[in-house]
């Protein structure tokens, strides 16, 4: 069965994970009926109830009209006539229709509605429901797709904030500079609708209703929606200073598990041995529980994007995110050793390609999965569970206790993460008798030059080395192309070109591809 929060996404760090769980809370400015034009002598809970009934009416009627026009059609009049607008008439927004296209620079971007009288209304763009958000249309017009056309005019323009939906899906963006990954939060409406989600429906109400979004361009810096944005800024430093923190703990909870267990004398007698081909060094043992640790990661953050496999066994039985489930419970922290032995079938999983086909898993090159010499070793499932615990939840400034959504986590964690551990020395003591593993402060970051490049640098040298060689390159080819030593690219190949060049703070800025 679907969890309510499962048809809501947050992707690219738009807004905190823990968003969902502070609305509900009342834990945010701008949560009370007052704030969403709502009497005071009535409940919040009661004005989302009837505006979920009515939306539920109007989603019906609309599936029974739709199902009477031919499959081709896109639907783009009824979808929005009929569903969109009244839906969201139900939040707040009154719908201006615009007549004209926008004209930003030498760019012409055809957005449907804006969200009020005013021409500098946060834009809303409306489609069938037929047109995916993510993909150009068959017909070739736009040449962008729904959402990398309000990305393009928000990145463009003086607008903040912008809403795209097709009736079916609905994304609210932000203007952004990210060339790697797309930012936006998404509500799957027909998931919401048809699977009777109020829960998902009051976080949609709460997040997305007129009173959230700006007048116009001169008040977007304070609106609630900046507000609860900016917010997440500030949360994203804390997560990535509590995750540091978190994977500490966790290597150590991995190291002493692994040290302990009765049946790894071999490990035992491989640390304490100084010498000889079958020594292992603290900083190669350090070294190999980081990349255990980064299996974790990878996987955590591949299977809450649903990138893994959609296969129930392998959710149920083999996947990182169970054991996440089994930690919040006392029952499953036993002196067995199963779960670290299912591991080992995971990691094959992903090296093994007939193996993975059987759970839909695709294997993966790279050494990431290869074999390491402590994946042959055990330890107690109370000691792993204890370590996925360090990864699972992070505490707030509040001190309350928050669960890490791996979803919405950006590489920028990882690589913080990353750089902070090699800051730690490992050291192996002994202590009646038994070895213990701990850090102390260490200087392999320094003397080896690793330093994390944050990701305004990168953007910035990708601005700098690289967009001049493409834009030179271009000119060359239509030289070419002038002179008759090329020949002219097609329809689909001028629409491939310059849907890449056209993505958020690409290269293409002229309306020359046909």
């Amino acid at each position: 069965m679907m969890n309510q929060f499962d048809a809501i996404r947050i992707e690219g760090g738009i807004l905190s994970p823990d968003i969902f769980e502070r609305l509900e809370s009342n834990d945010l400015p701008g949560q009370r009926p007052q704030d969403f034009q709502v009497s005071q002598q009535r409940k919040l809970i009661d004005e989302i109830a009837e505006a979920y009934s009515d939306t539920l009416k109007y989603w019906t009627i609309f599936q029974t009209r739709l199902s009477k026009l031919p499959e081709k059609d896109t639907a783009t009049s009824l979808t929005r006539d009929s569903l969109v607008i009244p839906f969201l008439g139900l939040l707040g927004y009154r719908l201006e229709y615009n007549k004209t296209a926008y004209k930003v620079g030498e760019l012409t971007l055809s957005i449907s509605h804006r969200a009020g009288d005013s021409e500098q209304a946060p834009p809303v763009h409306i489609v069938g429901i037929r047109q995916q958000l993510g993909r150009v249309p068959e017909s070739g017009r736009p040449r962008l797709s729904p959402h990398a056309l309000m990305q393009e005019y928000l990145n463009r323009s003086d607008a903040l904030w912008g809403i795209v939906t097709n009736g079916s899906t609905l994304r609210l963006l932000r203007d952004s500079l990210n060339l790697r990954r797309q930012s936006y939060v998404e509500f799957d409406l027909e998931s919401i609708f048809d699977g009777n989600h109020f829960q998902a429906f009051s976080i949609l109400f709460r997040l997305l209703h007129r009173t959230r979004l700006p007048e116009g361009t001169d008040d977007a810096d304070r609106c609630l929606l900046e507000q609860y944005y900016q917010h997440s800024i500030e949360q994203g430093s804390r997560i990535r200073d509590n995750l540091r923190e978190g994977v500490e703990e966790c290597i150590k909870q991995l190291a002493n598990g692994l040290l302990s267990h009765p049946d790894n004398e071999e490990l035992r007698k491989k640390l304490i041995e100084s010498s000889g081909n079958d020594s292992l060094s603290p900083d190669e043992f350090y070294r190999q529980l980081l990349h255990l640790v980064y299996r974790f990661l990878f996987l955590l953050v591949s299977e809450e994007r649903g990138l893994i496999s959609n296969d129930l066994t392998y959710r149920d039985h083999y996947s990182i995110s169970r054991l996440r489930r089994l930690q919040d419970s006392r029952v499953f922290r036993t002196e067995d050793d199963d779960l670290c032995c299912s591991l080992r079938v995971v990691w094959k999983l992903f090296s093994d390609e007939k193996l993975g086909e059987h759970l839909g898993v695709a294997p993966l090159n790279g050494e990431l999965f290869a074999p390491i010499d402590i994946d042959q070793f055990l330890i107690h499932n109370k000691n792993l569970l204890a370590a996925i615990e360090n990864l699972t939840y992070f505490k707030d400034s509040s001190g309350n206790r928050r669960r890490v959504n791996y979803a919405a986590l950006d590489v920028e964690e990882l690589g913080s993460v990353y750089e902070s551990l090699l800051d730690l020395q490992p050291c192996i003591t002994t202590k009646n008798g038994k070895l213990k593993f701990e850090f102390v402060g260490g200087t392999q970051r320094k003397s080896t030059g690793s330093y994390y490049t944050p990701q305004e640098l990168v953007e910035q040298l990708v601005k700098n080395a690289l967009e001049p060689v493409i834009k030179e390159r271009l000119v060359s080819s239509e030289r070419r192309v002038a002179s008759g030593e090329a020949s002219e690219l097609t329809p689909e190949e001028k629409r491939y070109v310059y849907n890449f060049l056209s993505r958020p703070s690409g290269l293409a800025k002229r309306d020359e591809f046909g």
